[in-house]
């Protein structure tokens, strides 16, 4: 008898151990939704006029298949003979690198500056010319072009939040909405605030700055933001990415019973005695129609094939 009752709770062990071996539970992010990488913007057509050098401007690429890096500066990609650009001597495949002290390393940067300018007057530039870096000054005129500009970027994604060009010098982007649900919110990020740097860098115009929140964060990365409130000092924050809750993917206790789903492929399968041969109750799922069958022997069929659009599918 006493033996007996020893080998009772060794038993139980090992029934455990096996049921553990045998248990799979798994989970997975919620899929992203449609357009979770797009960049949103604003826009409206402009009705003051704003400055203007003549010049088109493009990024600066490494001009090579085999990168794909972004060179410092903006490209000069076409020059207006006779305008303040080709009047201070810029021209075709130079790099601006600055306009009047301030770092030009996309359009929509150049754009907001530009943007800020109230009058004629001159701006320092700064260019490069093959190796060489050469200063010069460029006379700003004034134009009213009437083509659509930027109100604002927004990122309802990773941050939830919206930025725009300072519209009286251009030089950084200002917050211009924070979700109620965004992490910056929580940081006592308010609109008006400046933006001085996004990942200890300079944060570009406001465009540049929602880009680079899609390419550089992943869900539930650490994004360092510096920030300034009015005339108060820079304060520097640091906010979690959003990122999508965990789902149950699979659960099952072999050969009791198994349930898995791949949402991605808008199927499942619930298995009741799989007994490797054979399984004494199984039912699958692709999209709206289901296969049942007991005991591998009796099948069949409910609900309605459905046809998928492309754009369904994507």
């Amino acid at each position: 008898m006493n033996y007996v009752s020893k080998r009772i709770p060794i038993c139980l062990l090992v029934a455990t151990l096996c049921c553990l071996q045998s248990c799979t539970f798994r989970t997975q992010p919620e899929p992203l939704p449609k357009g979770f990488f797009a960049l949103e913007a604003a826009t409206h057509q402009a009705k003051e006029p704003t400055g203007w050098i003549g010049a088109s401007l493009e990024m600066n690429d490494a001009d090579s298949l085999e990168s794909l890096d972004i060179m410092p500066g903006i490209r000069v990609s076409s020059v207006v003979e006779g305008g303040p650009a080709n009047l201070a001597g810029l021209q075709v495949g130079d790099v601006l690198l600055s306009f009047d002290g301030t770092l030009t390393d996309d359009p929509d940067r150049l754009d907001s500056l530009l943007l800020g300018v109230k009058q004629e007057r001159q701006a320092q530039i700064q260019i490069q010319r093959g190796s060489e870096v050469l200063a010069a000054q460029v006379q700003v005129q004034m134009r009213q072009d009437h083509q659509l500009r930027s109100l604002y970027f927004v990122d309802r994604a990773f941050l939830k939040f919206a930025v725009a060009n300072d519209p009286n010098d251009g030089k950084y982007p200002l917050v211009s909405h924070v979700s109620d649900d965004s992490p910056l919110k929580r940081a006592q990020v308010l609109p008006g605030d400046r933006i001085l740097e996004f990942q200890m860098r300079d944060p570009g115009s406001a465009g540049e700055l929602i880009r680079r929140v899609k390419q550089e964060l992943q869900p539930g990365d650490l994004a360092h933001f510096l920030v300034q409130t009015g005339d108060h000092s820079p304060r520097k924050i640091k906010v979690r990415a959003w990122e999508p809750d965990m789902v149950l993917n699979s659960i099952g206790l072999w050969p009791i019973f198994g349930w898995e789903v791949d949402r991605d492929e808008n199927r499942s399968e619930f298995e009741i005695g799989d007994l490797i041969l054979f399984s004494i109750f199984n039912v699958q799922r692709v999209g709206e129609v289901r296969h049942w069958s007991i005991l591998s022997l009796f099948h069949w069929e409910t609900g309605r094939p459905t046809l998928m659009t492309l754009e369904d599918s994507q």
